[in-house]
C-alpha cells in the first residue's frame, strides 16, 4: 500500500473514530436529547435516555433537581418553576368552575397538576391522560417525582390512561366540571399535536364540559409567539367558548407563559377568586396575572384559525424556531 493510501485510510480511520465519540459519547449524544438551549446552566449530569414511539426522554440531574426532557425540551422537572406552572394551570379553572367533582386532565402525566387538583376536597374523580406510558410510569413510580408529586397519580380519587387526549374524549363522552389542556406545541415534527388544538377538537371539548365548568388551555410562552397565542384564543371562541387570557410571568426563569381559560358564559378577571391557598398565587398575583402585557397584543390581526386540516399553529412555532 502506498504511503499517500496509507495517510487516506489513517485519516479516514480517525475522523470515524471522532464520529463515533460525537454521536454515542460527545455533543451529538447530547444533542439527540437535550437542545442546546435547554441545557441547565449549572453541571449536569444524563441519568438514563429513552426511546418510546413518540418521543425521545432523557432524565437529567441538575443541582439537587430531577429534569425530563423530552425531544430535546424540558417537559417537566421537580423545580419551582414547575410548581408555579401547574398552580396557574390548575388553580384558575378550579376557581372559575362552579363544581369540581369530575376533573379532566389531558397532558398531565407527571402528576404535578394532578397533584394541585387534589387540593380541593370537593373533587371526587380526577382522570389523567397522557399519550406517553413512560410519562405515566415516572409520574407514578419514579422516586424523585413521586415524592415532588405527593402520590398524585397513585391517589385512590385518581385514574390514569394512556391514550391520546382527542380519542379518549371521543371514547368516553361524559361531561367533566373542569377540563386541563397541558400539551406541547405542534411542529413540522409532530404534526399530529395541531389535532389538540383545533377547531374540530375543541368543539368536542364544548360538548364535555358542564354549563357551569371552566377549561384551561395551555398557550406556551406568548413573548416569542404571540400569534400562537391568539389564534388559539380564535379558533376556542370560533368553538363557542367565552375566553379569559392569563399569563404567569416567572422572574427567577425570565419565562411569561401563557394560558386561556375557556368557559360556556362570561366570566370577568374580578370573579376569579382563590378557593384553596396555593404557595405562590396571592391575592396579588392573581390579579396580576389578568393584567396582560403589552406584547401580548402583538399580531393580534393575524388571529387564525386551527383545523385539522391546516397547519397554522405549526407553521408559527416552525417560523420561531428557524429564526
Amino acid at each position: 500500500m502506498s504511503p499517500l493510501l496509507w495517510c487516506f485510510v489513517g485519516a479516514l480511520s480517525v475522523f470515524i473514530l471522532k464520529f463515533i465519540h460525537w454521536q454515542f459519547w460527545g455533543e451529538g449524544f447530547i444533542r439527540g436529547y437535550i437542545r442546546e438551549d435547554q441545557e441547565p446552566e449549572g453541571g449536569y449530569r444524563i441519568v438514563k435516555k429513552y426511546k418510546t414511539p413518540t418521543q425521545r426522554i432523557a432524565l437529567v440531574e441538575t443541582e439537587g433537581e430531577l429534569w425530563i426532557y423530552c425531544n430535546g425540551d424540558v417537559m417537566l422537572s421537580t423545580s419551582e418553576s414547575e410548581d408555579r406552572y401547574a398552580e396557574a394551570m390548575m388553580h384558575i379553572p378550579m376557581a372559575a368552575a362552579e363544581h369540581r367533582k369530575k376533573v379532566l386532565i389531558i397532558g398531565g402525566g407527571g402528576g404535578v397538576t394532578t397533584r394541585e387538583a387534589l387540593r380541593y376536597p370537593d373533587v371526587e374523580s380526577i382522570v389523567t391522560v397522557d399519550v406517553d406510558e413512560e410519562i405515566i410510569q415516572f409520574g407514578k413510580h419514579l422516586n424523585e417525582l413521586v415524592s415532588f408529586n405527593n402520590g398524585a397519580l397513585n391517589h385512590p380519587k385518581v385514574l390514569t390512561f394512556i391514550d391520546d387526549g382527542r380519542r379518549f374524549i371521543e371514547k368516553h363522552p361524559t361531561k367533566w366540571d373542569v377540563i386541563i389542556i397541558d400539551v406541547p406545541e405542534p411542529s413540522s415534527q409532530c404534526p399530529e399535536l395541531s389535532r389538540l388544538y383545533s377547531l374540530e377538537f375543541f368543539s368536542l371539548l364544548m360538548e364535555s364540559l358542564e354549563e357551569d365548568g371552566a377549561m384551561a388551555v395551555a398557550c406556551s410562552t406568548p413573548l416569542w409567539m404571540p400569534d400562537y397565542y391568539w389564534s388559539i384564543q380564535a379558533t376556542l371562541r370560533k368553538a363557542g367558548f367565552f375566553t379569559l387570557p392569563y399569563h404567569n410571568y416567572v422572574l427567577e426563569d425570565n419565562e411569561d407563559w401563557g394560558f386561556l381559560l375557556a368557559t360556556k358564559s362570561p366570566v370577568a378577571a374580578a370573579d376569579v377568586r382563590m378557593r384553596v391557598s396555593p404557595r405562590f398565587m396571592t391575592p396579588e398575583k392573581l390579579e396580576d396575572m389578568f393584567h396582560m402585557p403589552y406584547y401580548f397584543a402583538a399580531n393580534r390581526s393575524k388571529e387564525r384559525i386551527q383545523t385539522d386540516n391546516n397547519t397554522v399553529l405549526s407553521d408559527i412555532v416552525d417560523k420561531i424556531e428557524r429564526d
